[in-house]
């Protein structure tokens, strides 16, 4: 039995059975991708969706050595707290308890947080590996600010003091038309980065294609990793740059050089989750397409972070009948699968009514060549 799961069942006692399941077997439009032969499709169930700190979104999700949940959000109070009570640009908390049973603590910024904001901006990217927490902050602002420059904090106190590092990119960085790369996330491997197969952490990023606040067109996801001893070393962060004559990855420190891992050329992408499945032995990415904050979300799979990507859903107006159409990004809660690794919660946040913290439970459902 995968570690992400033993101990995710021992923390919150697995996650409860579906009572009034939703399903979203197909697509609302052409995906980039052929369809998953291993995940038959994934299934929602609306009942069990919960919403908290209205006004605040965001919500990127990581899983500490403390057994906790780590994450960060926009634009709000945070728990507790509302549009206007305890509004920061970003903030972070924790979350504790189980996937049916839990609450939310601001840490740093927000209503009634022990510690201030650490900075103004967004972030989209929080990891907990070697019993220290990382975020990539995007941008000093709200919207298109978050193309200007990506920039890596670390906390060592569990999330309530919060330095920069030297890592960070800015449009100067890149040369000619190329624009860089916006809202950094980084990819979860279990609890205190347990499960990183090769003893490196990664960061996925959608490059930018246009000065609007909208969904990028192209859609490309770059790549880029560095050594988790060394993860605050600008020195040892390296892009994708594509695949050698033998069919390995190839690593280069310019990032003018990189390659992307992921692409729709029509649908294009925004802000991305990443998260390793230890039990499917899948990376399950997340990202939007066509158009922003209409709930047009895609996930994907893969046995490698360069690929081969298939789609499990390509669902435009997801939610439509249980919730407004208006969300906009979401992640998978790394302590919230099942034992056998087929039921999860899905963190989202959105626009109007979702422009807060929601979960929802849900299942996935794998091909008969592909169940355990």
């Amino acid at each position: 039995m995968s570690v992400l799961f033993v101990r995710a069942a021992a923390l919150a006692g697995g996650v409860v059975g579906l009572a009034a399941c939703f399903s979203a077997p197909g697509f609302g439009a052409d995906p980039p991708y052929p369809s998953s032969a291993l995940i038959k499709r994934i299934v929602f169930d609306f009942a069990t969706h919960r919403k908290l700190a209205p006004g605040s979104d965001n919500w990127p999700m990581t899983w500490a050595r403390d057994g906790l949940q780590y994450t960060s959000w926009g634009d709000g109070g945070g728990f507790g707290g509302t549009n206007d009570r305890g509004r920061v640009s970003n903030g972070f908390a924790v979350i504790r308890g189980s996937a049916s049973d839990y609450q939310g603590r601001n840490i740093a910024g927000g209503f009634g947080a022990p510690g201030p904001a650490p900075f103004t901006g967004k972030c989209y990217g929080i990891l907990a590996v070697r019993g220290a927490l990382y975020a990539w902050r995007t941008g000093d602002g709200s919207g298109t600010t978050a193309y200007a420059f990506q920039e890596m904090w670390q906390s060592r106190d569990g999330g309530l003091t919060w330095s920069p590092t030297r890592v960070r990119y800015a449009t100067t960085d890149f040369r000619g038309n190329d624009r860089g790369f916006f809202a950094p996330t980084f990819v979860q491997h279990g609890l205190d980065h347990c499960l990183a197969r090769d003893g490196y952490v990664y960061t996925c990023a959608a490059n930018v294609k246009t000065g609007q606040w909208d969904v990028h067109v192209p859609g490309e996801v770059v790549l880029l990793r560095a050594p988790e001893r060394a993860i605050t070393d600008p020195a040892a962060w390296t892009f994708y740059a594509g695949m050698d004559a033998r069919g390995r990855p190839r690593w280069v420190r310019d990032p003018s050089l990189r390659r992307p891992i992921w692409m729709d050329r029509t649908g294009g992408a925004m802000m991305v989750s990443v998260i390793w499945h230890p039990v499917l032995r899948r990376y399950l990415l997340i990202t939007e397409h066509r158009r922003d904050s209409a709930g047009n979300m895609g996930i994907f799979e893969a046995p490698e972070l360069w690929g081969p990507w298939r789609t499990v859903l390509y669902a435009e107006g997801w939610g439509t009948g249980h919730l407004e159409p208006s969300t906009f990004y979401w992640n998978f809660a790394p302590a919230w699968w099942s034992h056998d690794g087929l039921r999860f919660v899905l963190v989202f946040t959105g626009t109007g009514a979702n422009d807060a913290w929601n979960t929802v439970e849900g299942r996935i459902e794998v091909t008969r060549s592909g169940a355990r």
